[in-house]
């Protein structure tokens, strides 16, 4: 059987092309060395050829899981790409309340942590990124504290809005610490509790 065609690297495929005869546990192994080694050394300066190496497979065999780098990236936006749609049809909706709001960002922040370091060390993932998203993460934010802080709001509102996102990232982020990477749904109503209290104090 002939290696499968590379295709260029350039863009994530985010949706899902999964075949009936392909294990998710070697995608999914796929996706745990890729982060490790994307986070490690940088998106750019990692290549297939290494995520192949560490898997113990050869390029070939890889491409017939993902089709490029770009779409193992994509793989690894699966997770919080459910929770940033989540906010962004409360959004459009305009249903939502700031708990809604604030909830789904949680759930973002603790599904992104180890991306957060890929996109740290190489901006250039996160610019992939963005540009399959239907709305760029930084206009995304800048909606989301229009919203929290409420029609015509003043300049203590804006801040209270701001700090209420800020807070619900370092609070998730403390929370997954603590709970060894995983965000108990306890430690999701208190970090949710704290933050609505920024928002409204």
């Amino acid at each position: 059987m002939s290696p499968a065609v590379r295709k260029p690297d350039s863009k994530p495929d985010i949706k899902s092309n999964s075949k009936p005869d392909i294990k998710p546990d070697t995608k999914q192994r796929i996706l745990e060395i890729a982060g490790e080694l994307f986070a490690r050394q940088g998106y750019t300066a990692t290549t297939i050829a290494d995520i192949a190496r560490e898997l113990g497979t050869t390029t070939a065999a890889l491409y017939y899981h993902f089709p490029s780098k770009a779409a193992i990236l994509g793989g690894l936006m699966a997770r919080p790409l459910t929770a940033y749609l989540t906010l962004l049809d409360g959004l459009d909706s305009g249903a939502a309340t700031p708990e809604d709001l604030l909830g789904s960002l949680i759930d973002i922040t603790a599904e992104s942590r180890d991306l957060a370091t890929i996109f740290d060390r190489d901006p250039a993932a996160l610019a992939i990124i963005d540009e399959q998203l239907p709305r760029p993460s930084r206009e995304l934010t800048e909606q989301t504290i229009a919203v929290l802080a409420g029609p015509d709001p003043d300049h203590a509102a804006l801040i209270r809005a701001s700090a209420a996102l800020a807070v619900a990232k370092a609070a998730t982020l403390a929370a997954l610490d603590l709970g060894g990477g995983t965000l108990s749904a306890a430690d999701r109503a208190e970090v949710l509790a704290v933050t609505l209290r920024t928002l409204k104090n």
